[in-house]
């Protein structure tokens, strides 16, 4: 029950003026006159996971042995010599990535096996052209220099080839030490970029299945 706002008396119902002190009684507040607001119901946004590293590892194997069967051992079939080849197999490591993630929603054949896709750090689907070279390119770029280096061994070494092969080994951990790098930074970095992601602003998601659903062209 109401009570007056003058004298704090209680009010009956029906009653229009307080008994005790005459002050108008203000009456209950009708439910119906009260403006309604219908709440929009809160959307959460989407969440992909980030992709582990050993799924990209296992998608990078995958797509390599595709690119090595097809380029690769041609290539050796016909002779061609060592830097040769070398630089052929990148350009067609480049080419290969780079169209795939820009038109097959940031997938290669080995990253849609593995369900992981390269996507921008605002996690909207699929990269441009400019993206995938620029991420593209700087992987190739770091894996033909790593590719080039190859030193001689000796099963009974002479004093003067034991230093050679020494010096050449250095040189090639020191040529193939930048693309070690990048692809071992996944696994201390927060969002899991390699250092050719980080170059391109992208990450690598691995959606759940209810995710998968939601999103389209996410297999």
């Amino acid at each position: 029950m109401p009570y007056c706002t003058n004298c704090g008396a209680l009010e009956q119902d029906g009653q229009s003026f307080c008994t005790v002190c005459g002050t108008k009684v203000a009456g209950a507040v009708d439910p119906s006159a009260l403006l309604y607001f219908q709440m929009d119901p809160v959307v959460e946004p989407v969440k992909t996971g980030l992709a582990g590293f050993w799924w990209r590892v296992l998608a990078f194997l995958i797509d390599s042995l595709l690119v090595s069967i097809v380029i690769e051992l041609p290539v050796k079939a016909m002779g061609i010599g060592f830097y040769e080849g070398a630089a052929t197999l990148a350009i067609a490591k480049l080419i290969y990535s780079t169209f795939f993630m820009a038109y097959q929603n940031g997938q290669t054949i080995g990253m849609k096996a593995t369900k992981i896709q390269v996507v921008n750090e605002n996690r909207s689907l699929g990269i441009d052209l400019r993206t995938s070279v620029k991420r593209n390119g700087l992987f190739g770029l770091l894996a033909l220099i790593g590719g080039v280096a190859h030193f001689t061994t000796y099963s009974h070494p002479t004093l003067q080839q034991a230093r050679e092969a020494s010096r050449h080994g250095l040189i090639t951990l020191a040529l193939e030490m930048p693309q070690l790098i990048d692809v071992l930074w996944p696994l201390w970095e927060e969002k899991n970029q390699a250092l050719h992601d980080k170059f391109a602003g992208t990450v690598v998601i691995r959606p759940s299945q209810s995710v998968a659903q939601a999103l389209p062209g996410v297999p």
